[in-house]
């Protein structure tokens, strides 16, 4: 089994703190400027951050990575996620896009499904 690094976890805890030398998504924003973020959307995307780097998906290693992404798309992104980095924003939606659904999971299992016999008394 693979085993997961100090440093990834040191990369989740501190993943979505403002990087002031990082790259805004908005050239008009100043630089230290923090877009409101959506607190129950930062702790999804840091959960998925743990999980993925907990399960070693994550390897400690970046990749350069070169996109043309809307320009709209990517400031509604940084909003919800609370960060003008484009790197953590782009990180933080692959890491949701990647990450397990446990409702997903639940729905597509027999757990807590009614019986077939089950009627509905009206």
């Amino acid at each position: 089994m693979h085993t997961v690094r100090q440093e990834n976890t040191t990369f989740v805890q501190s993943k979505f703190k403002q990087n002031p030398r990082a790259r805004s998504t908005d050239p008009n924003r100043k630089a230290s400027a923090k877009p409101p973020a959506s607190k129950a959307v930062a702790a999804q995307a840091a959960a998925a951050l743990r999980e993925l780097a907990a399960s070693g998906v994550l390897t400690g290693r970046a990749e350069k990575v070169s996109a043309r992404i809307d320009r709209g798309l990517l400031q509604a992104a940084a909003r919800k996620i609370g960060s003008t980095n484009t790197t953590e924003v782009v990180q933080a939606a692959l890491a949701a896009f990647v990450a397990p659904d446990p409702f997903v999971e639940w729905l597509l299992s027999d757990k807590d499904r009614l019986p077939a016999d089950f009627e509905l008394a009206i």
